[in-house]
């Protein structure tokens, strides 16, 4: 049996809030975070930033952490990452394909990466990436902003990526992000998520109940 993890996202939470929100989450049990990192021009938006999410891990610590980077150049972004966090996961559509080889070449051995994929690219697309890498973040909803609603054709994506997993006893952490409520992250799981994300849901008045919803 999959183990259910929830990874709260600090996206729609004012910079100031941020830190202490963090320490709310540590004493209610939560065990892994997600920063969402955004250069302004891989998306329209920008987010919490790099030294921002250095901070909060130095001043937190223990636990997993992983920096989904919605940016045009992720090396940039992962140099400055490695000894902080855990896992870098880079946005698939950012760079070409010889790019994205080249930096789990150089960088695998320092920190962990993954790779994001768009509601809109298929899982065909990142097959042959898949030994080399320890996650992949599907994504629900279009990369950029918060709020947004889970795209119902998800379900099968995660379902053929965690079949493709198992066939090929791949180490490989599935995590999705977008739209994951407590009336879907069942299904979500089910659909053989290891990982969801969660914003809004969450980082409004967070409580034990809210999570126990989501793991329901």
């Amino acid at each position: 049996m999959k183990k259910k993890i929830i990874s709260p996202s600090l996206l729609n939470v004012k910079k100031s809030n941020r830190l202490k929100l963090t320490r709310v989450f540590l004493n209610l049990g939560i065990k892994w975070f997600h920063f969402d990192f955004m250069d302004g021009k891989f998306v329209e938006n920008t987010a919490i930033s790099i030294s921002e999410i250095k901070n909060i891990v130095k001043k937190t610590k223990n636990f997993v952490s992983d920096v989904h980077l919605m940016s045009s150049c992720p090396e940039k972004q992962i140099k400055e990452l490695i000894g902080y966090v855990d896992y870098v996961t880079i946005h698939f559509e950012s760079i070409n394909y010889n790019e994205i080889k080249s930096i789990i070449a150089k960088y695998s051995q320092k920190i962990k990466i993954g790779i994001a994929i768009k509601p809109e690219t298929t899982i065909e697309k990142i097959y042959n990436l898949l030994p080399d890498i320890s996650l992949v973040l599907v994504m629900a909803v279009e990369p950029g902003k918060g709020g947004q609603t889970f795209i119902e054709k998800t379900y099968e994506k995660i379902n053929n990526l965690s079949w493709i997993i198992k066939e090929k006893n791949y180490s490989i952490i599935i995590q999705v992000d977008g739209g994951i409520k407590d009336f879907n992250s069942n299904k979500v799981f089910a659909s053989g998520a290891d990982v969801i994300v969660v914003g809004t849901f969450l980082a409004k008045k967070p409580t034990k109940l809210k999570i126990q919803r989501l793991l329901k």
